[in-house]
């Protein structure tokens, strides 16, 4: 009786028309990513104000970030970059952040990085990547070596939480040696997104970066173009 009545004397005006205009004009959900991939990460997280945040080849404080919506929302974490250049906006804008330029892979030590340019997100630890692309766009990179660490050491050095809200991983061909280099079993990030680099969606499970994930008690709920979304099985029964 009461949604009826709702319909005809309520949903009808032009009043409330109105309404759900300014209401999905106020409430929408901003996106900064390459292509969007963040409006899933705001939605999941219900505009939670508070979170933590560790994003791995952060590459620009703004532009195509997957965590600059969060930080407006009142988040901070951590910004890993090879390329000190990338980190100087991030100093500039993400104050609240701490903000480290070193490669991350499966071991500490040091590690091919194959540039582009300055700023690119192309730039790689990955030689197939490397190689791909050069071809693709007939254009040469240069080597330079770089710092690498096991993200686990990172964030033991900065005392994150062993459970944190977000892991984002972008490395270019790179993303299974950053995970290699995690202790899942330590640390149980709420939801981790992570390019895979397939052409069929079906793809991806038969990839290794899924395989791995998969064997770690890690589940795909998502997908958007080349970034899978992830999250602890135990977490499972919190989707809605």
């Amino acid at each position: 009786m009461i949604s009826l009545l709702k319909k005809r004397f309520i949903k009808n005006t032009l009043i409330y028309y109105i309404y759900r205009y300014f209401k999905y004009k106020l409430k929408y959900f901003p996106s900064y990513g390459a292509s969007g991939e963040d409006v899933l990460i705001s939605r999941y997280f219900k505009n939670k104000t508070n979170g933590f945040y560790v994003d791995v080849g952060a590459l620009h404080p703004v532009n195509g970030s997957m965590t600059y919506n969060l930080s407006k929302m009142g988040w901070k974490g951590i910004n890993l970059d090879m390329m000190q250049e990338n980190l100087v906006l991030f100093n500039l804008f993400r104050k609240k952040d701490i903000n480290v330029c070193t490669a991350v892979s499966s071991s500490k030590g040091e590690i091919d990085a194959y540039l582009f340019e300055s700023g690119s997100g192309l730039n790689t630890n990955s030689i197939e990547w490397a190689n791909k692309w050069k071809k693709k766009l007939d254009k040469d990179f240069v080597v330079r070596k770089v710092k690498k660490e096991k993200l686990n050491n990172i964030l033991e050095r900065f005392n994150v939480d062993k459970v944190f809200e977000l892991l984002n991983i972008d490395v270019e061909g790179h993303e299974l040696e950053v995970l290699k280099g995690i202790d899942f079993q330590l640390y149980r990030p709420k939801l981790i997104s992570i390019e895979i680099h397939v052409n069929k969606t079906k793809d991806i499970f038969q990839s290794n970066v899924y395989k791995f994930l998969n064997k770690r008690k890690y589940e795909l709920i998502s997908q958007y173009r080349q970034t899978s979304f992830f999250i602890p099985v135990e977490n499972l029964s919190t989707l809605n």
